[in-house]
């Protein structure tokens, strides 16, 4: 089933990202919609990861000096991957709402010109695509709360014949409580595609974020011996199909409160 539909809602929703149809979680915002970004990117040749930590350092005293705080940033390289995944490096980054993802954009194109030559010397970016991101279960990090780095998992669904946005939201609700309930600590998203991918291949991706490999090997463990596998069948399996995950290590370059 191609994504016409849910593609047609998330452009309505680009001046709601505040619908209150969800519950808070942890006193934190789980109710809107959250733009997020992804560079995917290659190393300019001679260059690397600490030419790279230079360049975030000066973007970072930058952005401090415009009193910006409301973009958070990571950097994600390879775990799990094939030859599809051409690339050094991706970027993700997200705002707070949509008016900050405006405003940031506007700002950092009117005040970061020198920034963004910096990147350019260090990175070759041939992808930026952007999302919106839907919040079903926050990670649990109380193992390493100091932490500045997580494991992300990435994979491309479509929804089946017959599934609406309604029905698949409420799949995986329920599959988020399965795993709270179960004594997972992943953090469970959903991303639906706006800018920057031409004529998508998927409806959606699922995002699952573990505070580390630990985590999400406690999860295997869970769906396959544990047999959580046949929950998750009942509650998703009539409404999408994804394909197999990528799992990127991701180092956080800047912090934000988004929910």
């Amino acid at each position: 089933m191609k994504k016409s539909g849910p593609s047609l809602f998330v452009v309505t929703l680009l001046g709601a990202f505040a619908m209150n149809v969800a519950q808070a979680q942890d006193d934190r915002d789980m109710s809107k919609f959250v733009p997020t970004e992804i560079f995917a990117c290659n190393y300019v040749e001679g260059k690397g990861p600490s030419d790279l930590d230079a360049a975030i350092d000066a973007w970072n005293q930058h952005l401090d000096g415009e009193g910006a705080d409301a973009y958070a940033a990571w950097t994600l390289t390879r775990q799990y991957y094939s030859s599809e995944q051409d690339f050094d490096l991706l970027w993700l980054g997200a705002w707070k709402d949509g008016n900050a993802m405006g405003q940031g954009r506007d700002q950092y194109h009117a005040t970061g010109g020198a920034i963004r030559a910096g990147f350019s010397a260090v990175v070759d970016c041939m992808g930026h695509t952007g999302y919106v991101s839907w919040a079903y279960k926050l990670m649990n990090n109380d193992d390493a709360p100091a932490s500045d780095s997580a494991v992300f998992a990435f994979t491309d669904c479509d929804m089946k014949e017959g599934a609406t946005y309604d029905s698949t939201v409420e799949g995986l609700k329920g599959w988020a409580n399965v795993l709270g309930e179960n004594g997972s600590k992943a953090g469970i998203y959903q991303w639906w595609p706006v800018y920057g991918g031409g004529d998508e291949e998927f409806d959606f991706k699922i995002i699952s974020i573990y505070p580390n490999y630990t985590a999400q090997g406690a999860d295997l463990e869970r769906l396959g011996t544990g047999e959580l596998w046949r929950k998750r069948m009942e509650l998703v399996g009539g409404q999408f199909d994804c394909n197999v995950s990528r799992v990127y290590d991701a180092k956080l370059r800047r912090g934000a409160k988004l929910r």
